[in-house]
């Protein structure tokens, strides 16, 4: 069994920690909860035939303050110390807590405020990941970039969400911002584009990597579900130390793939690619020892590769005092 003690792709507003609070949060909002039950609660987001904005307003419409971001990055780090894990890169994307009256810069305060507090209590190490929520516009994205770039290195930059619509090269002057940097960049890519045209699916997802790749000059990819038919991006990616945030039955819940089998991380791994198992947003999808798990039985993993995929969590971290 691989047995993994950290991640790199993890939503904080998509995790179990929510589960723990949700009621809190509704409180410290002045809002009546909506549900009988936080069971109820966790029943409809749960559920894959809601609306997934809906599902997520249930959650970001109570993280409007800076005492309830807080809260959750305490929360979300504490679990995931109880849950055994030693490293976590840890994502928000300040721009969907605005609503309240909040700067971008006082939401990611309080919530890195958090995270550091539930480092301080528990053994873990936490790296916060500032994302662009990529529906933004690309002066909004600099905007972000210049927030993580306060951090000096103590926070990445992230790109996330609406892939289909809204293609890496729009943030292009974020991500540029941040180059030559301390700041880690990572960017969500190779992950969905738009159904039609059929024909040209996986080419789009390709170029959409190579992009990344090429001209975000990111650090890390996370998803690239096409990404073993690629010689020539495999070998870029080797040679340049860039991981790949793997989220595999992420990918299968959304229809994105229906065996984790046609990722063929076996061949990634063998080919040297610091490839991580991750799960995503484990609030309504597979935790992540259940990625482990099914993984583990789809490919019969040899010591080895289970060794690297435990190795890699610390090879690829964005955190340079946990890289090695």
């Amino acid at each position: 069994m691989t047995l993994l003690k950290g991640t790199h792709h993890d939503h904080i507003d998509g995790s179990r920690a929510v589960s723990d609070i949700i009621d809190d949060l509704y409180r410290l909002a002045g809002k009546d909860f909506p549900f009988p039950s936080v069971e109820a609660w966790l029943a409809f987001f749960q559920n894959p035939q809601e609306d997934i904005v809906k599902r997520f307003n249930t959650v970001t419409s109570v993280l409007q303050s800076t005492e309830a971001l807080e809260l959750l990055g305490y929360a979300y780090g504490r679990r995931r110390a109880a849950e055994g894990l030693k490293y976590v890169e840890a994502k928000f994307a300040p721009q969907y807590h605005v609503f309240g009256g909040l700067a971008m810069a006082a939401v990611a305060k309080a919530m890195i405020s958090g995270l550091r507090r539930a480092e301080c209590a528990s053994s873990i190490r936490i790296l916060p990941v500032i994302c662009i929520g990529r529906e933004a516009d690309p002066a909004t994205g600099v905007k972000i970039a210049r927030i993580a770039l306060e951090y000096d290195g103590e926070a990445a930059l992230d790109l996330v969400c609406d892939e289909a619509n809204h293609p890496p090269e729009k943030h292009l002057p974020a991500f540029k911002l941040t180059q030559g940097t301390k700041v880690r960049r990572d960017c969500h890519a190779g992950e969905w584009v738009a159904k039609e045209p059929a024909a040209t699916y996986r080419e789009r997802l390709v170029r959409n990597i190579r992009t990344a790749l090429y001209d975000l000059r990111v650090d890390g990819i996370g998803q690239a579900i096409p990404l073993a038919d690629e010689p020539e991006l495999i070998k870029f990616i080797v040679g340049n130390g860039i991981r790949v945030a793997g989220c595999p039955l992420s990918n299968k819940y959304c229809g994105l793939l229906s065996d984790v089998r046609e990722l063929r991380i076996g061949e990634l791994l063998d080919q040297g690619v610091i490839y991580t198992l991750n799960a995503d947003d484990d609030l309504f999808m597979a935790s992540l020892p259940e990625v482990a798990a099914v993984c583990d039985a789809a490919y019969g993993f040899t010591p080895e590769q289970q060794r690297q995929l435990e190795e890699n969590v610390f090879r690829g971290a964005f955190a340079a005092d946990i890289r090695r």
